[in-house]
C-alpha cells in the first residue's frame, strides 16, 4: 500500500520542522558569536598595539593629517562580512539540517511499522556507504524478530499436535498471525512536494 501525503513545499522541506530549526538557530547563533569575537579581537589587538583607537590618514588634497576612530573605517567591512557569514551559515544549517532530518525521519517511520507487526520492512537510506553500518543493525533486528517469531510458530504448531494447552496455543497463533514476515522495503520519498511510504497491505 502506498500512501502519499502532498505537502507544500517549504513545509516538505522541513520534514522535522522544530529539530531541523533548532539546528539552524545553532549554526546561525555561532556564525554571530565567531564574527563578534573576530571583530572584538581585532580591535583589542590594535588598542593593544598602539594605545588607541584612533588613526591618521593624509588627505591628498591638502595634505592634512585627519583622525578617525578605526571602528568607523572597518566598521562596513565587518558589517558586510558579517551578513555574508549569516546568509552561508543559514544555507548550511539548512542543508545540514535536513541531512541529519531525513534519517532520523526514516527510522520513526521504519519503527512504526515494526509495531505494526510488519516484521520484513527493511530500512534503506540514500547514502548508502554512510549509513551502511546503521542500516544494517537496524535490518538486521527485523531478521532476528523474524526468526523468532517464527521459532514461536514451530512451537505452537507442536503443541497444537500434542493437543497441549490448546486454547493457550489458538490464542498465541492468533498473535502470530498479526504479524507480516514478509512485506516491502519501507521507501520514503523526500522530494519537494510529496512524503511516500511503501508497505505491504495488512
Amino acid at each position: 500500500m502506498t500512501k502519499a501525503v502532498n505537502r507544500r513545499p517549504i513545509g516538505n522541506f522541513f520534514i522535522k520542522k522544530s529539530l531541523q530549526l533548532r539546528m539552524i538557530k545553532n549554526i546561525l547563533l555561532s556564525a554571530l558569536i565567531s564574527t563578534i569575537v573576530a571583530s572584538s579581537t581585532l580591535f583589542l589587538v590594535y588598542f593593544w598595539r598602539f594605545k588607541t583607537t584612533v588613526v591618521y590618514q593624509l588627505d591628498k588634497v591638502t595634505q592634512d593629517l585627519t583622525r578617525e576612530n578605526i571602528l568607523y573605517i572597518i566598521l562596513p567591512a565587518l558589517i558586510i562580512s558579517a551578513l555574508i557569514s549569516l546568509l552561508l551559515s543559514f544555507g548550511i544549517g539548512l542543508y545540514s539540517s535536513r541531512k541529519y532530518a531525513v534519517p532520523i525521519y526514516k527510522i520513526e517511520k521504519w519503527l512504526s511499522l515494526l509495531r505494526q507487526g510488519k516484521l520484513g520492512a527493511t530500512l534503506q537510506f540514500r547514502e548508502k556507504e554512510e549509513m551502511k553500518d546503521l542500516s544494517d543493525k537496524c535490518n538486521s533486528l527485523g531478521v532476528e524478530l523474524q526468526k523468532t517469531f517464527h521459532e514461536i510458530r514451530a512451537k505452537v504448531q507442536h503443541m497444537k499436535d500434542q493437543n497441549i494447552a490448546p486454547e493457550i496455543a489458538t490464542d498465541i497463533d492468533k498473535i502470530i498471525n498479526r504479524m507480516e514476515f514478509e512485506s516491502d522495503p519501507f521507501k520514503v520519498s523526500t522530494s519537494m512536494f510529496s512524503v511516500e511510504r511503501t508497505e505491504k497491505e495488512g
